[in-house]
């Protein structure tokens, strides 16, 4: 049997996003499969089918120490842990979580066969998979990231496919739970309800109260009740929410586990969400969603891993905003219009898209998306309406195009659109920069195989290094070549050991794969295709899906 153990310690919806590769690999047979944890998200992985165990660590506890400076006791406790997981004997690790933390850990537990972020010898972080690195780029580079979290962590795990939706299963007690509390606020069985997600991860991540009620009101007046979903911090948002819509909401938030939040997801007919984990937990129990993207969310990465939900993206000029910048003038909350909004909900709960199609007409402003899968099994955004950024999403595909190649072995794609002469041209150029610094690393490797004197090796390595920082200058003025240029900077931090003429023989591999990447994007995107822009190769919406 093989003993898999799978690293996630990030957040409720990332853990709800493994369940297709835990699927996957339960379904290829002889695999047991052990999930690491935060403490606090361990009932999420109880609703997760395929999870031999789920075994949780303390991190807050162990924070607490090192926060009180008692070191003694936080090595003991990380030492209790690593030589537990180690006696395990895994043969495969999967790290899910992007943190240096993580990476220690990973090291620390030393499986043979550990994919994701760990640590070289010289304790320098060592990212040991082509789509890790390729994820860590896209995380660098959202503005071209060409798939979702889902399928990176597939092809991590050797899964060239996967489940086309996300798991969780509720038991039986939560679901009677839910539908007594319903019953007592007087909700009857066969009643239209709809969700609304008020709480966030973060504040820009948080749809206004004033968008919310209106919504609500609009919702309300046809006939529909409206639940409000979030934890204990939203009560306030919730308070207000309720009392503007006077009888038409009920508020559960901070009253629902995660069971019973799924019993609810489950109940209810349709949910609005932010980026959320509730927008994973209500696909992963098969519940429409109209998710809304704003600020730092995007539909392409972190979208609803599932066919036919419906996302509406604010596309400003600024989106998505980084992570680590706080807004403040958050004007992307206001591109998201509540009619736009409820008239959205309404047709995707009759399943009405060619509706949805005529509203994306009315609401230009909106980027409207039905999510699909394309040929290839891989999550991907049917455009509802006109394509926003036409050229960036070329590119986008373009770059989507040339990783399947790159990566998956499948054959390279036409990308349809009109030609982008000023990206090829800064593909172009990337590339002859990359030409020129894998000639002097050819250099370097020939002086090193020679035996050449040190200073003969110092000045070609300080050549290098020169055309190096050339090509990180040159993604820095042009972004379209960004994501190539972090990839590149990813699997040179592969590189380890001391000797001269094997270093830069790998460094000349890296760099001609830098060339040979940047010239077939501006293949791609330099000459002009034959078909117009709406999803991958010009498919149509059968055909992905």
């Amino acid at each position: 049997m093989r003993r898999v153990l799978i690293v996630n310690l990030t957040r409720f919806g990332d853990l709800l996003q493994t369940s297709p590769t835990i699927a996957g690999l339960h379904a290829t047979g002889d695999t047991e499969i052990t999930v690491v944890v935060d403490r606090n998200f361990a009932e999420v992985c109880e609703g997760i089918p395929g999870i031999d165990r789920i075994w949780p660590i303390d991190l807050d506890g162990l924070g607490r120490l090192l926060l009180a400076e008692d070191l003694r006791a936080a090595y003991h406790a990380v030492a209790q842990e690593v030589g537990a997981l180690r006696s395990q004997r895994f043969d495969l690790a999967l790290n899910y979580s992007s943190s240096r933390m993580s990476a220690v850990l990973l090291r620390l537990i030393g499986v043979p066969d550990t994919r994701g972020w760990s640590m070289s010898d010289e304790g320098h972080r060592l990212i040991t998979h082509p789509w890790s690195r390729l994820f860590s780029a896209s995380c660098l580079t959202r503005r071209y990231a060409a798939f979702n979290l889902v399928d990176h962590y597939l092809r991590v795990a050797g899964l060239p496919a996967g489940p086309q939706r996300l798991h969780f299963v509720v038991p039986a007690p939560a679901r009677r739970r839910m539908a007594e509390r319903l019953a007592a606020h007087g909700v009857a069985p066969d009643e239209g309800l709809i969700a609304i997600q008020l709480g966030a991860s973060r504040a820009i991540r948080r749809w206004p109260p004033r968008q919310v009620i209106a919504l609500g009101r609009r919702l309300r007046a046809t006939g529909l009740r409206i639940i409000l979903c979030g934890g204990t911090g939203d009560r306030p948002l919730a308070e207000e929410v309720r009392r503007a819509l006077e009888s038409g909401a009920i508020d559960l938030c901070g009253q629902t586990s995660v069971a019973e939040l799924g019993a609810l997801l489950e109940r209810v007919d349709l949910l609005v969400t932010g980026d959320t984990g509730p927008m994973h937990l209500a696909v992963a129990v098969g519940t429409p969603v109209v998710a809304l993207f704003f600020g730092p969310a995007l539909p392409v990465d972190t979208g609803p891993y599932a066919a036919d939900q419906l996302c509406l993206h604010a596309p400003v000029p600024c989106a998505p905003c980084d992570h680590a910048v706080t807004c403040l003038e958050p004007i992307c909350h206001d591109v998201l219009d509540p009619e736009a909004v409820a008239q959205a909900v309404l047709a995707r709960r009759a399943g009405e898209w060619s509706r949805l199609e005529m509203l994306a007409r009315r609401w230009p402003a909106i980027a409207w998306y039905r999510t699909v899968f394309d040929a290839d099994g891989l999550f991907d955004l049917l455009p509802l309406g006109a394509v926003h950024a036409p050229d960036r999403e070329r590119m986008r595909r373009a770059y989507r195009a040339l990783w399947k190649a790159e990566f998956d072995g499948r054959p390279l794609r036409e990308v349809p659109g009109p030609p982008l002469a000023a990206d090829a041209e800064a593909l172009e150029a990337l590339a002859t920069h990359a030409h020129h610094a894998a000639v002097q690393a050819a250099q370097l490797e020939r002086l090193a195989t020679s035996g050449a004197a040190v200073d003969a090796l110092e000045e070609v390595a300080s050549g290098l290094e020169a055309l190096e920082e050339t090509i990180v200058r040159h993604a820095a003025i042009h972004e379209v070549t960004a994501q190539l240029v972090e990839l590149h900077r990813l699997e040179k931090e592969t590189l380890c050991g001391d000797d001269v003429a094997a270093l830069a023989r790998a460094t000349r591999c890296h760099l001609e794969a830098l060339q040979r990447r940047a010239g077939t994007l501006a293949r791609l995107v330099g000459i002009p295709a034959a078909e117009t822009l709406g999803g991958e190769a010009g498919g149509s919406h059968a055909d992905m899906a």
